[in-house]
C-alpha cells in the first residue's frame, strides 16, 4: 500500500530529529561548559584581586613580602574556583615597581627595580599547581575533561600628596596631661616665661614635633612616592610649606613656632582650607596622586568657619581626611565626624606615645589600588 504526503514528511522528520539529536546535544554540553568555564574564570579573577589586594595593602604597611605572601594566600584561600579554594605558592607573586609618566598613561610594572611599591600576583588553575586545571562541567567532550585557567593582577602603592594641617595655638604650649589655661603658665615652662618664648620643654608642641618627625622618617622609608605639605593654625591659618618631596623643609617649617610659640585661638576649618589649597593649587601638588590631609588639634574649634564644612567640600574634591585628637581637651565627637566626612579615621591621643604611634599608623595605611 502507498504511504500518503503527510505519513513521508512524518516519516523524514522523525529520521532529521535522529539525526540531529545528538549534535543537539553535543552542542548543549558545550554551551553548558563554556558557561561553567566563564563562571570559573570570573571565580579566579574575584579570588586573585582579592588576593592581591591584601598583599599589597600588607606589603604598603610592614614593608615585608614574606608577609605579603602570607596575607595573600590567606585571602586567596578565602576564595573557591571551581568548589575548591584557591592556593599560591610563593612564586606566584612578584615584588617591582610600577609607574606611569603622566595622569592618561597606564601604569607599567618593573620586576627589576630596586624600589619595590607594587606586588604582582598570578592565581593559577592548571597543570603543575597544587590543585590542577579546572575539571569540566560535562568531561570527556570532544576529548577534553579540563582547562587552564590563569588572571594576573598587580597592587600598587600609588603616589600620594599629604597636607599636613596642625595646631599652633596657645594650649600647645600645655602638656598633653595639665589643662591649658592662659592664666597660669604651663608647668614646665622657666620663670618668667611668656607666650612668644620658645615652647616649654614638655609640651604638645614639642611632642607634636617629634611626632611629624617619625611621621616623615616612615614616609621617606615607605615604598610609596609621597609629597607633603605644612599649613598650621591658630586663629590665623597659613601654609607655612608648599608641596615638597624635601621632608626636611618640613621640619624647618616647624622651628619657627619651637622657637616662638604665641597665643591664639583655634581656627580648625581655617586649617583645612588651607590644606585643601595646598593639595589642589600648589605648583608641586600632582593631579593624578591621591590627596590626603591629616588634621591635628589639641583643642576645641573657637574661631573662623566650622571645620565640617571644609571637610564636605574636601570630600567633594576626591581628598581623604584623617584626624588626630591629642589631649583630652580636643573636640574628639566633631574631629570624628570631619574623619567620617572625609573618608578617612579618627584617631585620639592621651599621651606623647599614643600620638607618635598614631601618626606611625597614618604613614603606614596610604592608599593602594589595583594597576592591572
Amino acid at each position: 500500500m502507498r504511504k500518503s504526503p503527510i505519513e513521508n514528511r512524518q516519516g523524514a522528520v522523525l529520521v532529521l530529529v535522529a539525526i540531529l539529536l545528538p549534535v543537539m546535544l553535543i552542542l548543549s554540553a558545550i554551551a553548558i561548559n563554556f558557561a561553567y568555564m566563564d563562571l570559573c574564570q570570573t571565580e579566579l579573577y574575584t579570588a586573585t584581586d582579592a588576593a592581591t589586594r591584601a598583599a599589597g595593602r600588607e606589603f604598603s604597611v610592614s614593608r615585608n613580602q614574606a608577609q605579603a605572601i602570607s596575607k595573600g594566600k590567606q585571602l586567596a584561600s578565602l576564595n573557591k574556583v571551581a568548589g575548591v579554594s584557591l592556593k599560591l605558592s610563593d612564586t606566584d607573586f612578584v615584588f617591582g615597581n610600577s609607574s606611569r609618566p603622566n595622569s592618561n598613561s597606564r601604569y607599567s610594572f618593573d620586576a627589576t627595580s630596586s624600589v619595590k611599591n607594587s606586588v604582582q600576583l598570578t592565581g593559577k588553575r592548571s597543570q603543575g599547581t597544587t590543585d590542577g586545571p579546572v575539571p569540566l562541567f560535562m568531561p570527556n567532550l570532544l576529548g577534553r575533561n579540563s582547562v587552564n585557567m590563569t588572571e594576573t593582577a598587580i597592587s600598587t602603592s600609588i603616589e600620594v600628596d599629604i597636607a599636613l594641617v596642625l595646631d599652633r595655638s596657645g594650649s600647645m604650649a600645655y602638656a598633653v596631661d595639665e589643662v591649658a589655661n592662659p592664666m597660669v603658665p604651663p608647668y614646665s615652662a622657666p620663670l618668667g616665661w611668656l607666650f612668644g618664648a620658645p615652647a616649654p620643654p614638655i609640651c604638645r608642641w614639642r611632642n607634636l614635633v617629634t611626632s611629624v618627625d617619625v611621621f616623615l622618617n616612615d614616609v621617606a622609608n615607605s615604598p610609596i612616592d609621597e609629597r607633603v605639605s605644612l599649613s598650621t593654625y591658630n586663629h590665623l591659618a597659613a601654609t607655612d610649606v608648599s608641596m615638597t618631596s624635601n621632608y626636611s623643609q618640613i621640619s624647618l617649617g616647624l622651628t619657627p613656632y619651637t622657637a616662638s610659640l604665641s597665643m591664639g585661638a583655634t581656627n580648625i576649618g581655617g586649617g583645612i582650607m588651607e590644606g585643601i589649597g595646598a593639595l589642589m593649587y600648589s605648583p608641586s601638588s600632582r593631579p593624578h596622586a591621591a590627596k590626603v590631609i591629616l588634621v591635628l588639634t589639641d583643642g576645641i574649634h573657637n574661631y573662623g568657619e566650622d571645620p565640617v564644612w571644609p571637610s564636605y567640600y574636601a570630600a567633594d574634591s576626591g581628598i581623604t581626611i584623617f584626624t588626630i585628637t591629642f589631649a583630652n581637651e580636643a573636640d574628639i565627637a566633631r574631629m570624628q565626624q570631619v574623619a567620617s566626612i572625609g573618608g578617612g579615621k579618627h584617631y585620639h591621643a592621651s599621651s606623647p606615645a599614643a600620638l607618635t604611634q598614631a601618626f606611625q599608623d597614618i604613614a603606614r595605611s596610604l592608599p593602594t589600588l589595583l594597576t592591572k
